[in-house]
């Protein structure tokens, strides 16, 4: 049952009978050829999922009967990434691998030296990926996507007890795992990545100024999309002591 995974609304998930969207109920017909009595897992993408079986099929149509709804814990800390605005295959790519991460957030930054301009609307594809990579990986939560904003408004959201930090490839004296580590233990953890090229010196200050790390991830120059997704395995899957 690994794949048969399929997003529904979470106003869908309160009822004990659901019937899949469109493209749901095709990929369950047409791909994966489930018929009445076939378990499966309904996802709401908002914290919630759902052990379920196919109730019925017909013409196109796949109706569920929910069996046992449950809302699994959400990942500690919390983690934010700040990201540099990057070009789309890598937003777009980031979209899927963050959400197989736990990321919790992902604020967008048009940074001094990110080559693409903004394009309104684009964090709604964003978030539409990230809900069909639930599918995929199985998670109850896919990242919240923000629309661009500007470096300091997305340095004055972050909450003062947060642990933040700045990837910065001239830091040579502060590593990330470092930094994360310092005591105390911290509830959320928001992190400055990207863009392409890097951040420029007075964006570096700026954020140093806000109360940001700045943190090297060792001798190697990664891409932007690299460096983003480092950060968000190290604190996924490399928790420091007294982290639960």
């Amino acid at each position: 049952m690994s794949q048969r995974r399929f997003l529904v609304s979470p106003a869908d998930l309160d009822q004990d009978l659901v019937e899949l969207a469109p493209e749901e109920a095709a990929h369950a017909l047409k791909v994966l050829r489930l018929t009445p009595g076939d378990g499966l897992w309904l996802l709401d993408g908002a914290g919630r999922r759902a052990r379920a079986k196919v109730e019925a099929v017909a013409k196109g149509r796949v109706s569920c009967r929910v069996l046992e709804r449950e809302t699994p814990p959400r990942p500690w800390p919390r983690l934010v990434l700040l990201c540099g605005l990057l070009k789309a295959p890598a937003l777009e790519l980031l979209a899927v691998k963050l959400t197989e991460l736990a990321v919790d957030e992902v604020r967008l930054i048009p940074t001094q030296r990110a080559v693409p301009k903004p394009k309104p609307g684009h964090e709604a594809r964003l978030q539409r990926l990230a809900a069909q990579a639930l599918k995929q990986c199985g998670a109850a939560w896919a990242p919240l996507f923000h629309a661009p904003q500007s470096l300091a408004s997305a340095l004055a959201a972050a909450p003062d007890p947060a642990r933040k930090v700045i990837l910065y490839e001239d830091e040579t004296g502060q590593s990330l795992a470092g930094a994360l580590a310092r005591p105390p233990a911290a509830e959320e953890v928001w992190a400055l990545v990207g863009p392409e090229g890097g951040f420029t010196p007075e964006e570096v200050a700026q954020a140093q100024a806000a109360g940001f790390i700045a943190c090297g991830l060792g001798p190697v120059i990664l891409r932007a999309e690299t460096a983003a997704l480092a950060c968000a395995a190290l604190v996924r899957f490399n928790p420091v002591p007294g982290l639960p």
